[in-house]
């Protein structure tokens, strides 16, 4: 019996995964922080009892990132890289992109990251709304993950990795093609606890399964339902305080989700 056998052609882990080289991950930092999610469950529970919807953690996460980033938009920023030419862009608009998985057999890379645009003007029901109909590739996403499939397939895998590059040279094209600073990307779907990792954006946030876990409540140790948030960003565009500043917001912004997100 062979030791080993090569699989067929996967122009999804030729193209997408030469993104990761966008990382810079000798300048990306991250933290985590367990959040309790007490409030999150009952308003979901609420929300999903009242409107018929029950709002998705992403969802939860993603409101929460997006009006902090209205508060502070210092993190609302990304970076202009040409070889002679280095600036930090202000980004005005509020836009988070979302990774998804696109279950198709043989393509285990094909990871879609749809933005959901001007999330900071979105309920949790609309953002939840927004994100079934980016994981079922519906609508501007589907046409979007239609256009990703082209560059991928039709092109020459280093000229499809440098087409996709191309946002990265100007402003309008990242916003256009890459939404704004932050990303969201969660495998708590799979039972994970906690993911930890660097993201082609300025701002990436992970989490991990929501479940009860002992945590210290005023002094005495409850059982809570809890999970694990994660933030990477770009050491080049905040320093450690400013960034801490912000991950707390975040966090406390969902803690407190029962007069904060709604």
């Amino acid at each position: 019996m062979r030791e080993f056998s090569f699989l067929p052609r996967n122009r999804f882990f030729e193209v997408i995964g030469g993104m990761n080289v966008e990382n810079h991950g000798d300048n990306k930092v991250a933290m985590l922080s367990e959040i309790d999610m007490t409030q999150c469950v009952r308003l979901r529970a609420r929300i999903g009892e009242n409107q018929g919807i029950k709002p998705s953690y992403t969802a939860f996460v993603t409101r929460a990132v997006s009006l902090m980033l209205k508060k502070h938009p210092y993190a609302n920023r990304m970076t202009l890289e040409w070889p002679f030419f280095k600036r930090i862009i202000q980004l005005e608009n509020i836009h988070v992109t979302v990774a998804v998985e696109r279950d198709e057999p043989g393509i285990e890379q094909a990871v879609y990251a749809g933005t959901i645009r001007n999330t900071d003007t979105l309920d949790l029901v609309k953002l939840t709304t927004e994100l079934q109909h980016l994981a079922k590739a519906e609508g501007p996403h589907g046409e979007r993950w239609a256009l990703l499939q082209r560059v991928v397939k039709s092109l020459p895998a280093p000229l499809a990795r440098t087409v996709l590059k191309f946002p990265r040279l100007l402003p309008g094209l990242w916003v256009e093609h890459r939404g704004g600073s932050v990303m969201v990307s969660s495998p708590a779907k799979y039972g994970v606890d906690m993911l930890v990792g660097n993201w082609p954006w300025p701002i990436g946030f992970s989490f991990g399964m929501v479940k009860e876990r002992p945590i210290a409540v005023d002094g005495k140790v409850e059982i809570r339902p809890t999970m694990m948030l994660i933030m990477s960003f770009d050491r080049r565009l905040m320093g450690g305080a400013p960034a801490a500043r912000f991950f707390r917001a975040v966090a406390d912004t969902i803690e407190t989700a029962e007069s904060s997100l709604v």
